[in-house]
C-alpha cells in the first residue's frame, strides 16, 4: 500500500532541498535585517553625539536668554524645532512632529541639567539655560519610514523570486530521479526490457547506466533460467514416455501404482512448464466469447462436494472474450488452493464476479490458514511454495500460481493475492471486457 500523497511529498529529497532552501533565504534576510537595525543603532548613536556637539554650538550662538530671530534663522538652516519656556512665557520655532511628545519618551540625563530622548524616532535635547527650559527637537525625515517599507517589500519579492527559482531548478535537477522511479517500478512489474534514458547531472548519469546494466542482466539472468527449465522439461518426455511403458511390465503392483503416481506428477509438472512458455505468446489462445458466470456455476457445482465446501457470490451476467480452457485451469487451480488450505470444518470456499465499465473482477475467498507476507511477492514464481518442507499432503510443485498468471498475463489482465495469516486468502483476477460484452 502506497503511503498519503502528502506523507510522501514530506519526506521527499526535493521537498527537502526546498525546505533547504527556504531555510538558507530565510536565514540570509534575517542576517540582512539585523545588520540594518545593527547600523541603524549606531548610526542613531553618532547621531545623538553630533547633535549633542552641534548643540553646545547653538546654544553659545543663542545667547542669554536665547534669542528667539536667531533660533528661527538656525531651526530654518538645519530642520530642527527649538523651543523656550521660562516663567514669562514660552515660544518654539515651527510645529512640533506629529504624535510628539516628550513626557512619554524614553529619556536619560546626559549631564546636570540636561536630558536626551528619542519619540517616535525624532532625537530631542532639554537643557536648563537663560532661566528657562531649552529644548532641540530633531525630526525624523518621514521619507524614511517608506523607503524602508519599500525596502523590505524589494527583499521580499526577491526573495520569493529566488525561492521560486530553486523551485524549478530543484524539480528540474531531480528530474531523472523520477525517471528512476519509473524504470524501478517497471523492472518490478516484470518488464525488464525497460530502460531509462541517461540525462542529467553525471551522478545521474551513471546511477541511469548501473540502471540499465542491471536491468539486462535481471533479464538475461531469468530469459537463461526459463530456458533451461524449457530444455529440460522438453528433455524430459521422452524418458518419461519410456518409463511409463516399461512400468506396465512391473510384477509389484504397489510398486507399479507408487512409481506411476510419481511419473503422473512429472509429467504434469513438465506439461505445466511448456504450457506456461506457451502462454508467454496470445497466439497460443483460443479466444472465444465467454459467458464467465455460467462457466463458474459449472465449476462451482463440480466442487460442491469437497470439504468445505464452495459457495458463489454475486454472479454478474457478462460475456469477455477469453480462452475458455485456459481459464477454466485458472479457475480450478485458484479453488483446489483455497480448498487445500482450507480446513474441511471451517467456513467454504466462495468465488464472485463483478462487471465494471472496463473490465471484469473474478475473486476467490477463503477463510483458511492464510500465507505471510514474506512470502506474498514471490507467490507466482515457478517451483516456489510457502510450505518449506514441500509435503506432499499438500501436493503440487509451485507452478499451479505461475501457471495462472501466465494465463492471465496473455489475457492482458492482472492477478492479485492479498493475504493475512490465520485469517485466510483473497484471490483478484481482473480480465478486459470488449466493447460490445453484456451489461451486468
Amino acid at each position: 500500500m502506497k503511503p498519503p500523497r502528502l506523507k510522501r511529498l514530506l519526506h521527499s529529497v526535493f521537498t527537502r532541498l526546498l525546505v533547504i532552501t527556504l531555510a538558507a533565504g530565510l536565514a540570509i534576510t534575517l542576517t540582512v535585517i539585523v545588520g540594518f537595525i545593527l547600523i541603524r543603532l549606531h548610526s542613531e548613536g553618532v547621531l545623538e553625539r553630533n547633535l549633542l556637539l552641534y548643540t553646545e554650538y547653538v546654544v553659545a550662538d543663542l545667547g542669554i536668554p536665547p534669542n528667539q530671530e536667531r533660533a528661527r534663522e538656525i531651526a530654518r538652516r538645519t530642520g530642527m524645532v527649538i523651543r523656550f519656556d521660562h516663567a514669562g512665557g514660552s515660544w518654539q520655532t515651527g510645529s512640533m512632529p506629529r504624535f510628539f511628545n516628550p513626557k512619554r519618551a524614553w529619556t536619560r540625563q546626559h549631564a546636570p541639567g540636561m536630558w536626551v530622548g528619542r519619540s517616535k524616532g525624532h532625537h530631542f535635547i532639554k537643557l536648563s539655560h537663560g532661566g528657562g527650559e531649552l529644548s532641540f527637537v530633531a525630526k525624523r525625515n518621514m521619507h524614511h519610514g517608506e523607503e524602508a517599507g519599500w525596502i523590505l517589500a524589494f527583499m521580499g519579492l526577491a526573495l520569493a523570486a529566488i525561492l521560486s527559482a530553486a523551485y524549478f531548478i530543484i524539480r528540474r535537477t531531480l528530474g531523472p530521479l523520477r525517471l528512476l522511479k519509473v524504470g524501478v517500478d517497471q523492472v518490478a512489474a516484470g518488464k525488464l526490457d525497460h530502460r531509462i534514458a541517461q540525462s542529467g547531472a553525471s551522478e545521474f548519469r551513471d546511477m541511469a547506466a548501473a540502471f540499465n546494466a542491471m536491468a539486462g542482466q535481471l533479464d538475461h539472468l531469468l530469459h537463461s533460467k526459463e530456458q533451461l527449465l524449457l530444455d529440460v522439461s522438453h528433455e524430459l518426455r521422452s524418458p518419461i514416455t519410456r518409463m511409463r511403458v516399461q512400468l506396465e511390465f512391473l510384477d509389484d503392483a504397489d510398486a507399479r501404482e507408487s512409481l506411476g503416481s510419481d511419473l503422473a506428477g512429472m509429467e504434469a509438472m513438465v506439461t505445466a512448464l511448456l504450457e506456461s512458455a506457451r502462454l508467454r505468446h496470445a497466439a497460443s489462445l483460443n479466444f472465444g466469447t465467454v459467458a464467465m458466470a455460467d462457466l463458474i456455476r459449472s465449476m462451482v457445482h463440480d466442487d460442491a462436494s469437497l470439504p468445505p465446501g464452495v459457495v458463489t457470490g454475486p454472479l454478474a451476467a457478462v460475456s469477455v472474450p477469453a480462452d475458455p480452457d485456459k481459464i477454466r485451469i485458472v479457475l480450478r487451480n485458484l479453488l483446489e488452493n483455497a480448498l487445500k488450505h482450507t480446513p474441511d470444518t471451517g467456513a467454504p470456499v466462495s468465488i464472485a464476479l463483478t462487471a465494471l465499465p472496463e473490465q471484469i473482477e473474478i475473486v476467490v475467498e477463503d477463510r483458511g490458514e492464510g500465507i505471510p507476507a514474506a512470502d506474498l511477492p514471490h507467490l507466482f514464481e515457478p517451483f516456489y511454495r510457502p510450505d518449506t518442507s514441500r509435503s506432499r499432503k499438500t501436493g503440487g510443485y509451485g507452478l499451479g500460481l505461475s501457471l495462472c498468471k501466465a494465463i492471465v498475463d496473455a489475457h492482458d489482465g492482472n492477478i492479485e493475492i492479498d493475504s493475512t495469516v490465520g485469517e485466510g486468502t483473497r484471490v483478484k483476477v481482473s480480465l478486459p471486457r470488449s466493447a460490445d460484452s453484456q451489461k451486468p
